[in-house]
């Protein structure tokens, strides 16, 4: 669709990342430096995941240059993935985090007017999870994406990262008051202010707030790491035993949750995935969670940590997404610069 189609945020929603894809957005780790001495180790896992992801929808991948497109290129075929069903830009980046970086899509609710936007690209601001790290090129990545995908772009004014909202696709969003109220996002906007903002844009009717993030989670705490949607009414929630050093901030989450309702004043259901054992690379903490998993297409990515828990936390998946074949991608190389698979990929609903 043209970018002058008519913008009408009322009638425009962003879809459950269990709706269908067009396809999946990668940044590729193309800064060494980063990853501490597990660069390589971090490569071979976007090239599973690319792989992976190529069986089931298109993969647009984030290079900066020509080389770079050649090098992940031939990762990725060693990984045996489906080339044809990969898509280059030539987009440099500071970092490989495209949940946060990467435009988010809402698409045009049933009923809207003819008129009406089917596919619109919201340009949040990006800052590094208020400053964490220079950001000036992530920060542009949805502008030059565009130039690709050539759907309308709105700024809605406001620093937002995807990996702080879930969606559910029927007027839910949970988030954190960790990061969406933290000083160093938006001080200019009052907690009402956030709300309307994101009910604007996002069409949201019922915002749910949970509180404290996982230690060591550099994004002071990513909803996308504590609780995910897995239907309209049901969530799934890390909750670990009593000693791990994350119980009380995320059993606090757990509670609130049991408060919640949906749509329907329907209770919002909750099941349970519990923590790997603590993980800590150069003696510091990791924020290691299942609940960063990633939905695609007839596919679900789970990250895993080679500990026992990962066949029960892979079994609890499998059950809550039957229509879905749950894969394992280990997560450890990843986790090392905190985060892991959801926070690595970005969706592109389908229309």
């Amino acid at each position: 669709m043209h970018p002058q189609a008519l913008v009408d945020t009322r009638w425009l929603a962003m879809p459950a990342e269990w709706a269908p894809h067009r396809g999946t957005i990668l940044t590729w780790p193309h800064r060494p430096a980063i990853w501490r001495g597990v660069h390589a180790a971090v490569e071979q896992t976007f090239a599973q995941l690319a792989a992976a992801l190529s069986a089931v929808e298109t993969v647009h991948i984030n290079v900066p240059d020509a080389t770079w497109r050649d090098h992940a290129t031939l990762q990725i075929r060693k990984a045996k993935g489906d080339i044809h069903q990969i898509t280059f830009h030539l987009i440099d980046s500071d970092d490989v985090w495209a949940r946060d970086h990467g435009p988010i899509f809402v698409t045009a609710r049933p009923g809207a007017p003819d008129n009406v936007a089917k596919l619109v690209m919201l340009d949040w601001e990006f800052n590094a999870w208020g400053g964490k790290f220079a950001s000036g090129l992530d920060n542009q990545i949805p502008h030059k994406m565009n130039a690709y995908f050539q759907v309308p772009r709105v700024q809605p004014g406001l620093v937002m990262e995807g990996g702080s909202l879930e969606v559910n696709g029927a007027g839910d969003l949970l988030t954190t008051e960790a990061v969406l109220l933290n000083d160093n996002r938006n001080p200019q906007f009052s907690r009402p202010q956030i709300e309307r903002k994101l009910e604007e844009y996002l069409g949201i009717e019922r915002l749910h707030w949970l509180g404290a993030g996982l230690l060591g989670d550099d994004t002071d705490g990513h909803i996308d790491d504590i609780a995910r949607f897995c239907q309209e009414d049901l969530v799934v929630c890390v909750l670990p035993e009593k000693d791990h050093p994350d119980y009380k901030a995320l059993h606090e989450n757990y509670e609130r949750l049991q408060t919640m309702t949906v749509a329907g004043n329907r209770p919002l259901r909750v099941r349970t995935l519990p923590s790997p054992a603590p993980i800590s690379f150069q003696d510091e903490h990791l924020p290691a969670s299942y609940a960063n998993f990633y939905i695609a297409n007839s596919l679900l990515l789970v990250p895993t940590f080679a500990q026992e828990t990962d066949a029960q936390a892979l079994g609890i998946l499998q059950e809550l997404f039957a229509d879905r074949r749950v894969v394992g991608i280990d997560g450890r190389a990843l986790v090392t610069q905190y985060g892991n698979i959801h926070c690595v990929t970005q969706q592109i609903p389908s229309v």
